[in-house]
């Protein structure tokens, strides 16, 4: 390693957006690699992590940049963004757009100690159209593709944080727009495991997938690499819908409109899939990515290939990264005995404590 990349290496980071499990699982990896480790998110992780100090802050509010300084911190990993909600556009603009903000603000100014910045995207920012490329590199995704809903708000995200690199030459910065990925918790995770699953006439789009365990490994990758720049991270190969639907068993119906979507949309409600926009078009359309950059410059790619992601969805393995969230007084107790043990390990324990030794 040369020794520009060990003065680099970060040893403060903090990381938004705790408590969804790709971002417990962030966590949990990189507590073991720096030697000081801080979350935030409006919710409780969903454990208590021991080399993790968590705060309750809401990116949305402008009391990141007071914690940064106040922690010291050099890497901030951005993972408080929403990519699969079906919900109030407004919350979705106000946590993707407004939030990336506040935290490139406070990291942003001469007082600041970021030096390196990581933010989640999506490959959603790429919409689906029938004109699309056969395979989407990171210079396709601008302001002359029409943008609308997420794709919108991701590409604004985006160009925040291009803005905030061009004018904070002192910090690099890497967007890393992940593939879709179909665990159980996912929108397109269910719409696949559905028994009969409505498709729309005439489409059989190719799919790309990403498996949980490379999302993470890859913001991972990113936080202690510090590569520069908008990378695709998205499993090799391709599956077509109607054979993401065989490999789990269901059967395609196609019965929603291809044209006007959001008849489909309402449609596929009834079977209790809200379906957000993007992936509607994906549905349609299909989207493949080009991951060529993220291998040259990393040295690495995702362990599982699209296939191998549907396969694992089908024998019922790709299952939650971390148990479910504990009930607010489990989360207390779990953060209240990791502080006993760090008091303990630190030769500072209660005296309650010591008696019992």
């Amino acid at each position: 390693m040369s020794p520009a990349l060990v003065r680099s290496f970060p040893r403060r980071v903090l990381i938004t957006g705790v408590s969804n499990p790709l971002g417990a699982e962030v966590a949990r990896r990189l507590s073991t690699q720096v030697p000081a480790l801080f979350g935030c998110d409006v919710a409780d992780p969903v454990s208590a992590i021991e080399e993790m100090d968590f705060v309750h802050a809401d990116t949305r509010q402008s009391v990141i940049g007071k914690l940064v300084r106040q922690l010291h911190i050099d890497t901030v990993v951005h993972m408080a963004v929403t990519v699969d909600s079906a919900g109030e556009h407004r919350a979705e603009h106000e946590t993707n757009v407004i939030g990336t903000m506040n935290v490139l603000a406070g990291c942003a100014g001469p007082s600041s100690p970021v030096k390196r910045l990581v933010v989640k995207s999506s490959q959603a920012v790429y919409g689906a159209k029938p004109a699309d490329p056969s395979f989407l590199t990171e210079e396709v995704a601008g302001p002359d593709r029409q943008a609308y809903g997420l794709k919108r708000d991701l590409l604004e995200m985006e160009q925040l944080a291009q803005e905030f690199s061009l004018r904070t030459p002192g910090c690099r910065v890497t967007v890393l727009r992940l593939g879709f990925r179909v665990s159980e918790g996912t929108t397109l995770g269910r719409y696949l495991s559905l028994p009969l699953v409505p498709t729309f006439a005439g489409f059989d789009p190719r799919l790309q997938l990403l498996h949980e365990d490379d999302a993470a490994e890859a913001i991972v990758r990113g936080a202690l690499d510090g590569h520069e720049g908008v990378f695709n991270v998205a499993a090799d190969g391709i599956v077509l819908l109607s054979q993401a639907i065989g490999i789990m068993g269901g059967t395609p119906v196609p019965i929603l409109p291809p044209y006007g979507r959001w008849l489909g949309r309402m449609a596929l409600r009834a079977t209790g899939i809200d379906l957000p926009g993007h992936l509607a078009d994906v549905l349609t359309y299909g989207s493949v990515a080009d991951c060529s950059r993220l291998a040259s410059t990393y040295g690495w790619k995702p362990a599982f290939n699209t296939r191998a992601v549907m396969d694992s969805l089908a024998r019922g393995k790709d299952v939650e990264l971390i148990e479910a969230p504990s009930p607010p007084q489990e989360y207390e107790l779990q953060v209240y005995l990791q502080r006993r043990r760090r008091l303990a390990k630190n030769g500072h324990a209660p005296a309650s404590l010591m008696a019992q030794r």
